[in-house]
C-alpha cells in the first residue's frame, strides 16, 4: 500500500521503465515454482518512508558549588561575684574622771 509512504512517483522512474517478468516460469506448478528457486532475486527501487522523528531526553547533572562566608563571634562574659567578709577591727579610748574630796581649807 502506498498511502501512508512519502513517495514521489517521478523519482523512481527507473521503475516505470523495468521490464515486465513472466512469474508464470513455463511448465512448473505456480505455488511450487516460487519456493524452488532460492537463487532468483528480483530488485525493485527503493521505496522512499516517510521520516521517523525520535526524542531522545537526557539529563544532564551539573555541581553548582556555592560558598557560604561563615563568621563567629565570641562574647565572653565575665561575670564578677562580689563577696563580703567582715574585718573587724578594735580601738580603744581611755577616759580620765577627776575625783576631788571636799576640802576643809579654802
Amino acid at each position: 500500500m502506498q498511502t501512508n509512504r512519502c513517495m514521489d512517483t517521478n523519482m523512481f522512474k527507473e521503475a516505470q521503465e523495468m521490464p515486465n517478468y513472466n512469474m508464470n516460469m513455463s511448465g512448473m506448478n505456480t505455488m511450487m515454482g516460487m519456493n524452488c528457486c532460492p537463487s532468483q532475486v528480483i530488485m525493485c527501487p527503493p521505496i522512499m518512508e516517510c521520516p521517523q522523528v525520535k526524542c531522545c531526553h537526557r539529563v544532564v547533572n551539573y555541581e553548582v558549588p556555592h560558598i557560604i562566608p561563615c563568621h563567629t563571634t565570641m562574647v565572653n562574659h565575665h561575670i564578677y561575684k562580689h563577696t563580703y567578709q567582715p574585718c573587724y577591727s578594735y580601738s580603744e579610748e581611755d577616759e580620765t574622771s577627776e575625783v576631788y574630796e571636799p576640802r576643809c581649807c579654802k
